[in-house]
């Protein structure tokens, strides 16, 4: 098994199982596996979904996507990471580091604290986000941590996140998925785009909606793997525009590749 709970298969067990999703078998004991609308039955879908995240966490093993297994840390790294390049957030977290890391931010001048952030964009309105949002979490807790919620379920954790300045649904729950060990799943664009183009969900979906029909689907154990490997092929592989279909893993169960749109 991985650190995310995917089992991990040897190259023939691999190969076998892209037969599966590229080719499915007339038989009755292979239908199964071919590609699910969205509006089939939600037993078919979690089968082929798990099948899909184990491809997915062989293709990219769930590569390091730079979050931080500190809460108050990801709380400020998510933000930088808005609308920018990977490179433009690191450098903007080193300038963050430098400055004594988050507590620091307590005593900067929103100003300065802008002027840090300049290379990851919108930075005042960043530089506002985070400093509110680090300010609230003392004023709650009397102290700079979230370890007073580890007692709090899932749905408290999220309602008290989202009430943060620039922490949305998404935002808050990859903070408490890659720093807080808790089983959510948060849906970015590229995971959306991928549920999408193979039939898990119907196009246009509310985030709240698509969050919660796709929690139905994955398993609580795959969740990670699927966020994590999502963003990886989404980057590389099943892009917005001109994706590269034909090096996609998935391209025979995916509903753009076989339309051709």
């Amino acid at each position: 098994m991985t650190k995310c709970g995917v089992q991990r298969l040897s190259d023939q067990e691999l190969l076998a199982l892209r037969e599966i999703l590229r080719k499915p078998s007339p038989t009755s004991n292979q239908v199964a596996w071919q590609r699910p609308r969205y509006d089939q039955p939600t037993a078919r879908k979690q089968q082929w979904v798990a099948k899909v995240v184990t491809v997915l966490e062989a293709e990219h093993r769930s590569a390091d996507l730079g979050n931080k297994t500190d809460p108050i840390e990801e709380l400020v790294w998510i933000p930088l990471t808005r609308q920018t390049h990977r490179q433009n957030s690191l450098r903007s977290w080193q300038r963050i580091v430098d400055l004594g890391g988050p507590p620091a931010i307590l005593k900067t001048p929103e100003e300065e604290l802008a002027a840090l952030l300049k290379d990851a964009g919108l930075s005042c309105q960043k530089a506002r986000w985070i400093k509110r949002s680090l300010e609230m979490v003392v004023e709650r807790f009397g102290r700079l941590s979230l370890d007073d919620t580890a007692a709090w379920a899932d749905e408290e954790v999220e309602r008290f996140l989202t009430t943060l300045p620039g922490i949305a649904l998404k935002s808050a729950r990859c903070v408490m998925m890659y720093s807080m060990g808790r089983q959510v799943l948060p849906v970015d664009t590229h995971l959306r785009r991928l549920a999408e183009r193979l039939g898990w969900v119907a196009e246009g979906r509310t985030e709240r909606r698509i969050h919660s029909e796709l929690e139905v689907l994955v398993e609580r154990g795959l969740r990670y793997s699927l966020h994590v490997n999502a963003i990886w092929h989404g980057r590389e592989v099943c892009r917005a525009l001109r994706p590269r279909c034909e090096e996609c893993v998935l391209r025979e169960g995916c509903q753009r590749s076989v339309n051709g749109a």
